[in-house]
């Protein structure tokens, strides 16, 4: 029985083919390369594909011919790909994401068969990332899939929890962490939804709610056995209800607390124990608060202790955890110069999670250094695309009531 032919689209097709020729160091002219390349993809991608496909491929025969998905699979993987499907989604110019397409996507996690999955596997990473810029092309699909997203166990730990997107958390994404609440019971999981949650009201200025889900957060247990990320949560954002809604001197009151279980907390370790999670969290925190002291010293001992990991340094988070520093020494001396640290550091290189986020920390620093009012239009903006009511009250109105020099 012939094979059913493959529908292709031709111009992804013809993308697929251009940069297979770029990724070799010979020029196809006669069909004996054809032969060559067959050789050099199939080394490289570890599977068989003969010298005839690329000369029907590449017209070197006179038959039409369609390619199938495991030659196009194959392509794909030699360019850097996963598979086709993956290459194909990485051409997708925002357009909306089909019923078809929506159930693939979803059906990525559907891990039920497997065994000893890596809770940090770079392959389902490097996918769940795809993913994920995938549903921001289209937000009304992406709301229509949280609940199906929240219900299945891989989604959640490669998906919910490895990308908390701040850029979009005030307007849409907190859907998901909602959805999660209902479908993962567990106290890690339950304490990582509402200190979302929380953050979703604290930048929206919305009391009523911060007041739910810290507590909701301080009815859990936080020891020593929490996850790094969720210590750092748990303290920074009871420091921020203080701060904002609370009593101020208790901010002090949960620094203590955070330095004190932060001792206990390992250094390294596998699912990136060996990076500063907790001090990454709370140093933003601090430096809302204004207790920049605090900030510069959790900062210090986060480079003191921890190596440099350097799928980190690629995201930009090491540089982020810098711009707070730099922003916490400008704010204790007004003479100290953070211009030439400052020309170092590029948010375009910020992970795409949280690049609006903290280039409004970038633009705030300059704004500190040269008191240009353009920079601080640029924080107003990313403010303001993102719904941060919050950055635009603290970064805007710059109020005085800051904790600095009032620690008794």
């Amino acid at each position: 029985m012939s094979r059913k032919a493959t529908t292709v689209n031709k111009n992804n097709l013809k993308e697929l083919k251009r940069l297979t020729l770029e990724n070799i160091d010979f020029k196809l002219l006669r069909s004996v390369d054809c032969d060559k390349l067959g050789k050099v993809v199939s080394e490289k991608t570890n599977t068989y594909i003969n010298g005839i496909t690329f000369k029907r491929l590449y017209e070197f025969t006179k038959y039409p011919f369609n390619p199938s998905i495991q030659t196009l699979d194959i392509l794909s993987q030699f360019i850097g790909y996963r598979n086709w499907y993956e290459f194909e989604m990485s051409l997708n110019d925002n357009q909306p994401i089909s019923s078809r397409e929506l159930d693939i996507l979803l059906s990525f996690y559907d891990f039920d068969l497997i065994n000893n999955i890596e809770f940090h596997d770079g392959g389902i990473q490097s996918m769940s990332r795809k993913i994920a810029l995938r549903f921001r092309e289209d937000v009304a699909t992406f709301k229509r899939a949280t609940p199906l997203l929240a219900q299945k166990k891989f989604a959640q730990i490669f998906f919910i929890e490895h990308f908390p997107d701040y850029d979009n958390l005030c307007s849409y994404y907190y859907l998901l962490y909602e959805e999660y609440l209902k479908h993962n019971k567990e106290e890690t999981a339950q304490l990582f939804s509402h200190s979302m949650l929380f953050l979703k009201s604290f930048l929206t200025l919305n009391k009523e709610d911060c007041i739910l889900h810290i507590r909701k957060m301080r009815g859990l247990t936080i020891d020593k056995n929490v996850y790094p990320y969720l210590i750092g949560r748990y303290y920074a954002y009871n420091l921020l209800f203080e701060f904002q809604f609370g009593k101020k001197e208790k901010v002090y009151q949960y620094y203590d607390e955070y330095l004190n279980l932060r001792s206990q907390l390992p250094k390294k370790g596998k699912r990136f124990l060996d990076f500063p999670a907790s001090e990454y969290i709370i140093a933003e925190g601090l430096l809302h608060v204004g207790a920049y002291s605090q900030c510069i010293e959790v900062i210090e001992l986060a480079f003191q202790e921890f190596p440099l990991k350097m799928e980190f340094v690629r995201k930009g988070y090491y540089r982020q955890m810098q711009l707070i520093w730099l922003i916490a020494k400008k704010k204790l001396d007004s003479s100290f110069s953070i211009s030439m640290q400052i020309n170092k550091i590029d948010p375009d290189n910020f992970y795409f999670i949280s690049k609006k986020y903290f280039t409004v920390f970038y633009f705030y620093a300059w704004y500190l250094e040269e008191g240009k009012k353009e920079d601080l239009k640029q924080v107003q903006k990313y403010s303001e695309e993102m719904g941060n009511t919050y950055f635009i009250q603290r970064y805007l109105t710059d109020p005085s009531s800051y904790l600095e020099g009032n620690r008794n």
